[in-house]
């Protein structure tokens, strides 16, 4: 044994001695857990009556309470007497008791009569004075006879040496008499942390470490706030429920000071490259206050209920050196398992850099905010979390710039929003972000994007949205965006503008601001995760907050208030003018909080035609001049009606018959991104279908139909396509064809760029198609992987031929469900097919000569039934990302693994026959934030087969005895 010191002296130590340090050390041990499995303290239930007098003392059960001289006849709830308190004697029937036990929780009610005239409370207090104490007055029931219940609730902490317990109801204001009654007293332990299930953290910092830290965090102090730095990282220990070490760098992290307040400090926390804890690799650590405990923790869960990209956040019992243990929240950083966790693809995570605003707020200290606000979003940054790891992947980079591209183009308003953002997902941040006041997140700087590189669009990530103030608001208005869509302040408002006035954005924003404000969906949310709050709710109170309660009905009253004050009212909603009676056309203002559509017009109160417009009128803005829409309609009607979007309820107006207070009119017009260069007579247009006739067709330039468009090719068609041209659908699809007459998609110079169906509202089925000589997309950063790609789009497949084609996939599905029968697919560069976070079916069907593997299933759960699998360049069938496939009847001949599982997933094998492969079943864990896979096989046979398993040590292959 070595010990460092001035000098570094050995020790010669022998062996018994090391023995006997050794049970030493294993009695201890014993002992502690023994002490954590007794009753720290035999619960005390202490109840009086006020009936039964002892000297100066109520006595009940044997319990004494002090200030018997209180005792009335006048009034009681229970027996005949109760204790009466009035300006002369304040104070009524007392519990005391000396050196009360820590670490309890004591529950205390008594019921009161009184008139409105007085105030008094039932009050809980410990000495020494100000360590612990609360009071009530609030009322939790009331009986026919007016005497109310009032309930108080204390933990006494287990930091401070208590030397008494008093609990006492007592008159605070007023000069009539107030009787009390039936005070009842219950002293009960709380639970460990372990009965609790709290994983827990050790930091350990050495000196060195230290020093950094506390410089740093000197620094921060210093000028009100914490600029990082490369140079910050310092290097330290992580344990893990006090096991596992790590070594790991920490640096100071958050903007504000909070969170360097006492000696609990807010981290971030670097695993590593080959590590990860809890499957995170970079990851947060900070008091829960900073973020106002339960708050931040059920905006995440609510996020996640809507399928808004959000970093994982939960609680640990935390520890730094030999400090006190403290209850800390973990959260996760932005790497590219923030995506992956939710089922996206890796993809660039992007910020507007804050450096310059707060290089601004050092310099101008006091000033006011506008001053400071005025040219930051501007002049900020555009930046990639990862930079160096971005920048050195060229996929990567081309992601990046893109993304850059499209946050400079909202920056300064420059293309419209639904060119830059996922609207649904934006719109679900937005609402779910209103309903729990967590604006903070909302401040522009503090915005993360996510690129998904599928579809090119920009989602947010939900994060950071409160502080340790509680709920923020950021806006002096019941939700954001109220009256926003015709706002124009300052830059950072006039920021937001551009999204709240869009017609696109406000087709899934009114509806869901419906929807989620709803009642219904506050509660299933609150239920779901009802056990999980009260057990956090104990964690608090045990280690940082004794008397926090988390406000469910502050969720729920802020919900219910949005919900009723987003419904129009007829006749005051909606305004309308027109100057000349003989005119077609009238002027409309919207003084509703959020847009409203336009949807007919005509003589009465009660609409009594189809719907005939459907314009969108944005809102005024509040303290700013109405503004007006043109909207034409018949010169004899004298009524309009109009909805919320994604509502039934129609609501009327009654047309004024004089000229609109002011004159400015707002024009919106839909862009049209339908390209169908096929010659005219060989398709047509039926409402929102796009037919494509039988016949042979050559397209040299891309096919583009937009969102909500269909597209049917009948039988007997065959398109050509050359000059790298692709056929790109934003809705369903449906291919025709019959074994007499197949449908053909194919490219002559084999350039096509493939066949892609994006975010399909309907179910797309494919009938005797083949697809054959086709690339994937490459536009700039802009790269699928598939010949044929469906995402987010359901399809059913019969007699689907894919072959000859020279991309990643010849077929990539990714989150969609699926129905395949009959798939063909061979002679491909890579994979055959490709599917991600998907559910589906897929049997009878045929794959040779593949590249790579034949069937590749990520996040997925997918059956596979009757597939014949013909030599495969790698995996046969492989299963990761916790992917789960059931398998039945396969025959796989030639390839170098048959059946693969990785990273959590789970393969079931009956009835596999494998011949001529390397290896026959492989499980392992591939990517570090994961665990081992799993394959259970019932039935299989194997001809020459070098090695039947190949597994690491977290996976588990079971074979048949």
């Amino acid at each position: 044994m070595i010990l460092k010191g001035n000098r570094k002296k050995t020790f010669s130590i022998s062996l018994p001695w090391i023995l006997g340090m050794a049970l030493v050390g294993l009695i201890a041990y014993t002992l502690v857990q023994w002490v954590r499995t007794q009753p720290k303290y035999e619960t005390v239930t202490a109840y009086c009556d006020a009936e039964h007098i002892e000297g100066d003392q109520f006595v009940t059960d044997k319990h004494k309470f002090n200030n018997a001289t209180t005792q009335s006849d006048e009034e009681s709830y229970s027996g005949s007497h109760s204790s009466v308190v009035n300006p002369s004697r304040k104070y009524g029937m007392s519990y005391l008791l000396t050196d009360p036990p820590s670490h309890v929780k004591v529950k205390a009610s008594i019921r009161r009569l009184s008139n409105n005239q007085t105030t008094s409370a039932l009050a809980i207090n410990t000495e020494p004075a100000g360590k612990a104490h609360t009071q009530s007055s609030t009322v939790v029931s009331k009986d026919e006879n007016g005497w109310e219940l009032i309930e108080a609730e204390l933990i006494l902490p287990d930091t401070v040496n208590l030397t008494k317990l008093l609990v006492f109801p007592y008159l605070i204001s007023g000069n009539d008499n107030v009787y009390f009654d039936d005070l009842t007293v219950e002293i009960v332990d709380l639970p460990t942390a372990e009965e609790l299930d709290l994983d827990r953290l050790h930091l350990y910092l050495d000196d060195k470490a230290l020093n950094i830290i506390n410089t740093k965090r000197h620094e921060a102090l210093k000028k009100g706030l914490l600029q990082t730095g490369d140079n910050d990282w310092a290097k330290a220990k992580l344990t893990a429920n006090d096991s596992i070490e790590h070594n790991v760098k920490v640096r100071l992290k958050g903007d504000w000071t909070d969170h360097l307040k006492g000696s609990y400090w807010s981290y971030r926390v670097k695993m590593p490259s080959d590590k990860s804890w809890n499957r995170l690799q970079t990851f947060s650590l900070q008091n829960p206050n900073t973020r106002s405990y339960l708050d931040e923790w059920i905006y995440h869960k609510a996020l996640e209920k809507v399928d808004v990209i959000t970093p994982r956040y939960g609680f640990v019992e935390f520890r730094q050196n030999n400090q006190q243990l403290i209850l800390y929240a973990y959260e996760e950083h932005f790497e590219k398992q923030i995506a992956e966790y939710r089922n996206r693809r890796e993809g660039v995570i992007i910020k507007l850099s804050d450096e310059y605003l707060w290089n601004q707020r050092i310099i101008n200290r006091g000033a006011p905010q506008e001053e400071i606000f005025e040219n930051a979003v501007s002049n900020s940054d555009i930046l990639p979390f990862g930079e160096k790891k971005t920048l050195a992947n060229p996929k990567l980079k081309e992601q990046f710039l893109n993304a850059q591209d499209l946050i400079h183009a909202f920056k300064h308003r420059e293309i419209d929003v639904e060119d830059i953002f996922d609207l649904e997902k934006l719109a679900k941040y937005f609402v779910i972000t209103d309903i729990f006041n967590a604006n903070h997140g909302v401040i522009w700087h503090n915005m993360r994007w996510y690129y998904n590189a599928i579809t090119r669009k920009l989602e947010p990530i939900g994060f950071d949205g409160f502080t340790e103030n509680g709920p923020f608001r950021m806006y002096a208005r019941l939700f954001f965006g109220e009256f926003k869509s015709s706002e124009d302040e300052i830059e950072w408002s006039a920021f937001y503008k551009h999204i709240f006035r869009n017609e696109e954005f406000n087709k899934h924003y009114v509806p869901l601001l419906k929807k989620y404000t709803d009642s219904k969906f506050t509660n299933d949310l609150l239920n779901e995760h009802s056990s999980e709050i009260n057990r956090l709710e104990s964690l608090i109170r045990i280690y940082n907050k004794s008397d926090y309660k988390f406000d469910i009905n502050r969720i729920k009253n802020r919900a219910a208030s949005i919900h009723k004050n987003i419904i129009p009212v007829s006749e005051q909603s909606i305004k309308a003018y027109r100057a000349n009676t003989s005119d077609n056309t009238i002027e409309i203002s919207n003084y509703h909080p959020i847009p409203i559509t336009i949807i007919g017009s005509g003589t009465s109160k009660e609409m009594d035609t189809e719907s005939t417009l459907s314009t969108m009128i944005n809102s005024n803005g509040r303290h700013r001049p109405v503004s007006f829409t043109t909207v034409e309609i018949p010169s004899s009607h004298t009524y309009i009606y109009y909805q919320l979007y994604g509502t039934d309820q129609i609501y009327h107006s009654r047309i004024k018959a004089w000229k609109n207070p002011t004159t400015p009119v707002i024009r919106y017009s839909d862009q049209n991104n339908m390209n169908i260069p096929l010659p005219k007579g060989r398709y047509d247009i039926v409402e929102d279908k796009v037919v494509i006739y039988g016949g042979n067709y050559s397209l040299d330039r891309p096919m583009v139909l937009p969102k909500g468009k269909s597209l049917v090719i009948e039988q007997g068609t065959k398109i050509d396509l050359t000059k790298k041209a692709y056929i790109l659908v934003r809705g369903d699809v449906q291919l025709r064809g019959s074994e007499a007459n197949p449908i053909q998609i194919t490219s002559s110079d084999k350039s096509s760029q493939g066949f892609i169906v994006l975010d399909a509202p309907r179910r797309s089925n494919l009938q005797y198609a083949s697809f054959s000589d086709l690339n994937t997309l490459e536009e700039n950063e802009w790269q699928l992987t598939g010949a044929v790609t469906f995402y987010q789009s359901d399809v059913d497949m019969i007699n689907v031929t894919i072959r000859d084609n020279y991309c990643e996939d010849a077929l990539n599905i990714i989150r969609s469900d699926f129905d395949i029968t009959k798939l063909n697919i061979n002679n491909t560069f890579a994979d055959g097919f490709d599917s991600d976070f998907c559910k589906g079916r897929i049997v009878n069907s045929y794959f040779e000569n593949t590249g790579n593997d034949a069937v590749d299933y990520s996040g997925s759960v997918v059956t596979l039934e009757n597939l014949t699998l013909i030599n495969i360049g790698d995996k046969g069938i492989s299963a990761g990302e916790e992917a789960t496939l059931k398998l039945k009847n396969i025959d796989i001949d030639g390839a170098v693994i048959g059946v693969a599982s990785k990273d959590l997933s789970l393969v079931q094998v009956e009835n596999l026959n494998m011949n001529n492969c390397s290896q026959g079943f492989a499980a392992y864990r591939k990517k570090p934030e994961f665990g081992g896979g799993r394959i259970e096989v019932k039935s299989y046979t194997a001809n020459n087969v070098d090695k039947i398993i190949q597994k690491d040590s977290e996976s588990k292959i079971t074979l048949p005895e």
